[in-house]
């Protein structure tokens, strides 16, 4: 493979870090079900990727559809997290927001980047299996 999968989910996993701990300067009291659902997804995926990573690294990865379906969670996780912190701190609010503003739209940009990262991550998965499936069949 051409970058090594651990490269990426050590990416991924920074990435989910530096989002944890942007959220925690910036989470908004006003928005609970944002706040549950964005310090839910930062934590399960870092539990998460670091397991991955670990797999790796004593050679004992994920099976495929267990990295498709971790994947494609996360993706779909990471982005409405990062869409529903963007979307509520560029609109304008009636109450005042709690946390500061800056650090809430660079988390927001943070786990959209991250799961942009993480479909990039399934489609070098996806072309790998398929590699593999080709010299199998033959």
């Amino acid at each position: 493979m051409l970058i090594p999968t651990c490269i990426i989910k050590f990416m991924e996993l920074s990435l989910a870090i530096s989002c944890l701990t942007l959220h925690q300067y910036s989470y908004d009291l006003t928005d609970l079900p944002t706040l549950m659902l964005c310090s839910g997804t930062y934590v399960a995926y870092i539990i998460v990727l670091s397991g991955e990573i670990v797999g790796e690294m004593i050679f004992a990865p994920l099976d495929l559809v267990q990295d498709m379906y971790f994947g494609l969670l996360g993706a779909t996780l990471f982005s409405t997290s990062g869409g529903l912190v963007l979307s509520a701190r560029v609109r304008g609010a009636t109450y005042p927001r709690t946390g500061d503003h800056n650090a809430a739209l660079l988390a927001g940009s943070l786990a959209v980047v991250n799961a942009f990262i993480m479909i990039f991550d399934l489609t070098l998965a996806y072309m790998d299996s398929e590699e593999f499936d080709d010299e199998a069949s033959v």
